[in-house]
């Protein structure tokens, strides 16, 4: 989020002077560990609009970015295994339809056209053809190449230690190195960590941090097209072009050290996350796993994101919380956040809900 907001606000004006923080390395938190989904389907309706605007964006990304995000809009294929499941689809359609989502009804038929090896449980499924997917590294690369090339200054390795405000303004950033960066405007991305920069300054934001996990395969014959899920299952299920698996679907890691940004893939989450994998599509039984990994996410209590200013808090805007699902939203959230940062129509109409004032409460400064 602070990559695209950076890369917008310098695309927007270049002449305005843009430093992105980054107290790691570019990729090495929660975005380089996404599972690179690109969706609008089954999103909670407050961000059915952002998801749309966005998905609109990402077909044309390469290009203006000038770079590579792995991007390909395969569709999404959610799968109902059972009756049960499966008598739920036709209400969940017509209630994202309603917001314009392009969802389908398929029949199982019509399913395995799409994913031929899907479980023989298979009643049918619902289809978006909107949705696709994209590669967490390349495309955070692709965002980081491109605003150094739009001369944003990034320094990674150096993080943000505090927000220094005067009279009710922020003027500058306390560094990790001891300097000062002094600033008009501070967007706040960093993820889990974004709660305790606003902490000194009486704003509290209800963050739950979470360690998401993700498996990936040995390269497996085939090549399936859609994303896969299932009703009632945890699951995130894509084929890369290198041909390997990516099973996902919010299965915990341990947090050992979550100011380290450290966590620990666990054998019980390893087990059932390949357990629902091998249901909805047994030809994942057949490959090993490769490695594993877990990128630690901000959950708020809706599981919706914060996005927009900060009340009580001049020139201070906060992109977070995306509770594991904003990788898809990074070029409308940048976007909004740079028309935000310039004082321009931040087409608010589409992220309304999202406001920060829904959970913020302030103390005493």
């Amino acid at each position: 989020m602070g990559l695209s907001a950076a890369w917008h606000l310098r695309r927007a004006d270049p002449g305005v002077r843009v430093v992105v923080l980054e107290r790691a390395q570019v990729g090495a938190a929660a975005s380089g560990a996404s599972a690179a989904g690109v969706r609008v389907m089954g999103r909670d309706p407050a961000e059915r609009a952002l998801a749309l605007v966005s998905l609109g964006r990402w077909s044309e990304l390469d290009r203006e970015l000038e770079g590579t995000t792995g991007y390909r809009r395969g569709g999404g294929l959610r799968v109902a295994l059972d009756e049960t499941s499966w008598r739920q689809a036709p209400a969940w359609v017509a209630e994202q339809r309603a917001d314009g989502v392009p969802v389908e009804m398929m029949d199982a038929v019509e399913a395995r056209r799409l994913a031929p090896d899907v479980a023989a449980s298979c009643r049918g499924g619902v289809f978006c053809a909107m949705d696709g997917q994209a590669e967490a590294g390349p495309a955070v690369l692709a965002f980081a190449n491109s605003a150094r090339q739009a001369g944003v200054r990034l320094e990674e390795r150096v993080g943000a230690e505090q927000l220094i405000v005067e009279r009710g303004h922020v003027v500058a950033v306390g560094r990790t190195d001891g300097r000062r960066e002094a600033c008009d405007v501070v967007i706040v991305a960093a993820g889990a960590w974004s709660a305790r920069l606003l902490a000194p300054h009486g704003v509290t934001l209800p963050f739950t941090t979470r360690a998401l996990q993700m498996l990936q395969t040995e390269t497996a014959p085939g090549a399936l097209a859609p994303v896969l899920g299932a009703f009632d299952r945890k699951l995130s299920f894509k084929q890369l072009a290198s041909g390997a698996y990516l099973i996902g679907g919010g299965w915990p890691a341990a947090i050992p050290d979550e100011a380290g940004n450290r966590w620990q893939v666990l054998d019980d989450s390893v087990r059932e996350s390949l357990a629902v994998a091998r249901e909805v599509y047994p030809p994942a039984a057949d490959v090993k796993v490769a490695r594993g990994w877990a990128g630690l996410e901000a959950f708020t209590p809706d599981g919706l994101p914060v996005l927009g200013r900060v009340p009580g808090l001049d020139g201070v805007l906060v992109a977070a919380g995306f509770s594991g699902h904003g990788f898809a939203l990074a070029p409308v959230v940048g976007d909004v956040l740079a028309r935000l940062a310039l004082g321009r129509d931040a087409r608010e109409d589409l992220w309304r809900g999202l406001r920060l004032d829904r959970f913020i409460t302030k103390g005493a400064a």
